[in-house]
């Protein structure tokens, strides 16, 4: 039984690799939203490959601290606990870069989201999830130039077909 287990374990198609937004973790982690519910649990049953960088985890940090959130009485120290161990980290692209060379990445109207559009194409993530309006404009160009599927969550969700996979993991609540 154990060795059929783990046959349709390693036949399973990888993780589909991706970069969250800030404004996802904010869903998961302070408003629990119904719509980031489903990546929350795909990313605690190991079906996501969610990539991070020190400077995305960075904002993460100072978002948390926001005053606005202060009423959620979030534990931001546990919350980026948790944020590490669904995530892998890796290098910052403007070091990638200089090693690798540099990649056409679209310019973002928003320089603090730049940084969640070089981190997708460094780390060749097949999506970039976002609600931001800045990001999600480019889309296309993301597509075009970096290969990278740019999704606001719910369409990302359903495209990856996280609803009934993450909901399957998620233990009854009653």
């Amino acid at each position: 039984m154990a060795d059929a287990a783990a046959l349709a374990h390693s036949t399973q198609a990888p993780a589909p690799r991706v970069v969250l937004d800030s404004n996802i973790w904010v869903d998961i982690l302070i408003f629990d939203d119904a719509v980031a519910r489903p990546i929350r649990a795909a990313l605690e049953a190991g079906r996501l490959d969610a990539i991070i960088s020190p400077a995305c985890r960075e904002e993460l940090r100072r978002v948390l601290d926001y005053p606005q959130f202060a009423h959620y009485a979030v534990d931001a120290q546990a919350a980026l606990a948790w944020v590490d161990r669904v995530t892998r980290s890796v290098a910052d692209p403007e070091e990638a870069a200089r090693t690798q060379g540099e990649a056409f990445v679209p310019r973002c109207k928003d320089r603090d989201d730049q940084k969640f559009l070089a981190l997708a194409d460094a780390a060749g993530v097949a999506y970039l999830v976002s609600k931001d309006r800045a990001v999600l404009k480019l889309k296309r160009r993301m597509a075009k130039y970096c290969d990278v599927a740019v999704l606001p969550p719910k369409q990302f969700v359903a495209l990856v077909q996280l609803e009934t996979a993450a909901l399957a993991a998620i233990p009854n609540q009653a």
